[in-house]
């Protein structure tokens, strides 16, 4: 019996030049080994602790049927990958950290006497590792896979978790119950499968995040696909994105809406109700470009305390991102509109105005430090205060 992976269900939206490169890598380096018969060159034996072996062993293989079934594993997991991951230089890395996990692995079973000094020969770890980082970063992606008995053959979809469990999982079986792995390098195997799949599991989750959506929508386009054919699967993919952009319509339409509702408060002077009104929607969670955007606009419209209560957000936003000269920016830009804007912490106003005098800026510093005894109290160390505006004064 037959069953072999040999493709994943999701339409690419690139080549996968990374992973077409590596197959045509490991099958020039068989016709290399066949040819000039330098396989003794390339292996990798454990009690050396070679990094350079570790990767030659990798492209290496012992004959053309170890290539091929290697070759077509990796081909059915790793375009996906590649294409998900986005960055080639990435993924490039996340292949040289398997084949290094896989090589250590290796040795240290042969230094602890599980497995016997064998030379490595082979990109089955590494074919693995792209099994098991599968798991994790497109679990409910279906990999086509040919199932064959006798005369009877069929296509089957199996989700990519499904064949990690089964291939990784069983090879752990073994390596847990058997007494002689023979020539099958099942620790190997299971250090690259687990090696794919805790990278992912550390270091791609942002990347898992950003792609959850798409990747959905796109399983579920090929799971119509594979049910009812193409026009169906058309039909869907089309009226998703109908809705994708009437959805952004809508997002348009309610944002205009939104802002017509401040600038009639903003020009009528409702500023308490329009402050109230952008708190409902802008917030320290908004990312600062957002809020920008926001100040510009309605700095259009002139000065309003409703600018000055945006533009204190703003400061604050700067101060956690410790962007201290973005924040002088907007300090100046509230103090045109008000001399005596006050900042929402006030033990920044010393800070501010010591960087304003120390970068020329002398109007903020005269603003802040201006009055201190009235405008701040106790709050705020006013003989410093007043030694700033003197500096600044003079300056």
């Amino acid at each position: 019996m037959i069953f072999a992976p040999y493709s994943t269900a999701l339409k690419l939206s690139r080549p996968p030049l990374v992973t077409i490169i590596t197959a045509v890598l490991c099958a020039v380096v068989f016709f290399m080994q066949t040819s000039f018969n330098i396989t003794e060159s390339l292996l990798y034996y454990p009690d050396t602790w070679n990094p350079l072996k570790m990767v030659t062993s990798a492209l290496a293989h012992a004959d053309l049927s170890h290539l091929f079934w290697n070759m077509l594993f990796f081909l059915a997991f790793a375009p996906a990958l590649e294409a998900l991951i986005g960055s080639k230089f990435r993924y490039i890395w996340i292949m040289l950290f398997i084949t290094f996990v896989v090589g250590i692995c290796d040795s240290v079973s042969v230094l602890i006497g599980v497995t016997r000094p064998l030379p490595s020969l082979g990109f089955s770890g590494v074919v693995m590792g792209m099994i098991g980082l599968s798991a994790f970063l497109m679990p409910k992606v279906r990999i086509r896979v040919f199932w064959w008995y006798l005369f009877a053959w069929k296509t089957l979809y199996v989700r990519a978790w499904v064949l990690a469990v089964f291939y990784i999982g069983g090879d752990a079986w073994v390596m847990f119950t058997a007494q002689d792995y023979g020539n099958i390098g099942i620790v190997a195997h299971v250090a690259g499968g687990l090696a794919g799949y805790f990278y992912g599991f550390y270091w791609l989750k942002d990347r898992r995040e950003e792609i959850k959506d798409e990747l959905a929508h796109e399983v579920k386009v090929m799971r119509i696909k594979q049910q009812h054919g193409n026009i169906r699967s058309e039909a869907y993919k089309y009226k998703t994105e109908m809705d994708q952009i009437q959805k952004k319509k809508q997002e348009v339409k309610d944002q205009d809406q939104f802002m017509q509702q401040i600038y009639r408060m903003v020009t009528t002077h409702q500023d308490s109700k329009a402050v109230t009104l952008l708190l409902t929607r802008f917030n320290l969670d908004t990312p600062t470009h957002e809020l920008e955007s926001l100040f510009e606009r309605i700095e259009e419209w002139g000065p309003s305390r409703t600018l000055l209560c945006l533009g204190r957000l703003i400061i604050h936003k700067f101060d956690i991102e410790n962007r201290d000269g973005r924040a002088l920016v907007y300090i100046a830009k509230c103090q045109n509109i008000s001399p005596e804007f006050l900042l929402h912490d006030l033990s920044r106003v010393l800070p501010y105005a010591e960087m304003a005098l120390q970068t020329g800026r002398l109007e903020i510093t005269r603003n802040l430090a201006s009055n201190a005894q009235k405008r701040y109290g106790d709050l705020v160390n006013c003989g410093q205060c007043n030694h700033l505006l003197a500096s600044a004064t003079t300056g």
